[in-house]
């Protein structure tokens, strides 16, 4: 079974100068159209199975500003569905977690907190396991 990528894009201008991230971040994940929903949005609903590794990774679409995923809370991680790590090295530094439902089959909703230039923003995307 493959792993399944998200990737975080966030507008860190808009997102500091409005203080919300919900309309200005925009998810997709390496399922594309045969598996989740709502991508380009912060509402993304990741299609995954069990024993499945997810990848979170964030860019900024300024390239003067900081970026990065600080945390995961919520349904997801107080269930222990998937309970992402930060992981990776220099450059390369991501969020890894795979998830173990133990046979359940359900949609997870969960936190991505984000520090952009060291202010700290979160929005409430889903897992959906099959």
């Amino acid at each position: 079974m493959k792993n399944v990528d998200v990737l975080v894009v966030v507008d860190t201008v808009g997102a500091l100068a409005s203080g919300d991230l919900q309309n200005n971040v925009y998810l997709v994940d390496t399922n594309k159209y045969i598996g989740s929903w709502n991508e380009g949005n912060c509402e993304l609903e990741t299609v995954c199975h069990d024993t499945q590794v997810l990848k979170w990774r964030v860019v900024s679409i300024d390239p003067d500003s900081d970026v990065e995923i600080t945390g995961f809370t919520g349904t997801m991680i107080n269930q222990e569905i998937c309970v992402p790590r930060n992981v990776g090295v220099d450059q390369d530094v991501y969020w890894e977690g795979t998830v173990e439902t133990r046979g359940h089959h359900d949609s997870y909703q969960y936190t991505v907190t984000i520090s952009i230039d060291g202010r700290q923003l979160s929005f409430d995307p889903f897992i959906n396991v099959e």
